[in-house]
C-alpha cells in the first residue's frame, strides 16, 4: 500500500457499523471535516449524540447497496464478517474502502497519526498491531516540541515566498533546498 494524506474536507464518508470502532473511526472524519453518514440499526451513546447534534447523518437500518454509491471512502466497520464482505461488494473498485477487520480486504488501511500544526506523524503496522502503531506515533510525536512547529511555520512562509519570486527555477530550487538545512540549524540553535 501507498502511505498518502488525502484532504477530506466535505468529501462523503459513509461508514457502516455503529460501534465503538465506526465512533473511532467517524471521530478522526469529523476532525477533518468530512460529510459522515453511520449506517447502522444501532449505534452507541457518542455517535447518537452526535446525531442529535446533527454532525452526521445516521440512517438507522442494514446496508443497502445503493447506500454507499456517493462516498468517497468507504468503512466498514462492523463486528460481523458477513456485512463487511457485502460492504465490498457493493462498493465500487475506484471508492477507496477500509475494512476494518481484514485490511487486506479493502483497498485502504487507516493509519495512526498525529498532527501539530502543519506537521504530521504517522505510522502503520500494516494492521499487524494497531496498539503498536499509535505507540510508536506517541513516541514519535514527543520528540518535537511547540518550538519545532513555530519554526516549521516559519520556512514554510519562506517556502512560499520563494516559490512566488521571480527568480530563475534553478536559484529557487537551490533556495528551498538550503530551507530544509535552516530547519535544522534553527533546532541545534
Amino acid at each position: 500500500m501507498l502511505p498518502i494524506m488525502i484532504d477530506v474536507k466535505d468529501k462523503q464518508v459513509t461508514i457502516i457499523g455503529g460501534g465503538k470502532v465506526a465512533r473511532r473511526k467517524l471521530s478522526i472524519f469529523l476532525e477533518q471535516g468530512a460529510n459522515i453518514t453511520i449506517i447502522s440499526p444501532e449505534v452507541v451513546d457518542e455517535i447518537r449524540v452526535l446525531h442529535e447534534e446533527k454532525k452526521i447523518v445516521w440512517i438507522k437500518r442494514e446496508v443497502l447497496e445503493d447506500d454507499v454509491n456517493e462516498a468517497f471512502i468507504v468503512i466498514a466497520a462492523t463486528n460481523k464478517r458477513s456485512v463487511n464482505e457485502q460492504v465490498k461488494k457493493y462498493s465500487d473498485r475506484n471508492q477507496l474502502l477500509c475494512v476494518v477487520d481484514d485490511g487486506d480486504c479493502g483497498n485502504m488501511q487507516m493509519v495512526s497519526f498525529t498532527q501539530k500544526g502543519t506537521f504530521t506523524i504517522a505510522v502503520s503496522t500494516g494492521g499487524a498491531s494497531p496498539f503498536l502503531a499509535k505507540k510508536l506515533t506517541n513516541q514519535l510525536s514527543q520528540s518535537f516540541d511547540d518550538s519545532f512547529i513555530e519554526k516549521l511555520a516559519i520556512i514554510s512562509s519562506e517556502r512560499k515566498d520563494i516559490k512566488a519570486s521571480d527568480l530563475p527555477e534553478w536559484e529557487k530550487r537551490k533556495l528551498l533546498r538550503e530551507l530544509s538545512y535552516k530547519l535544522e540549524v534553527m533546532e541545534n540553535e
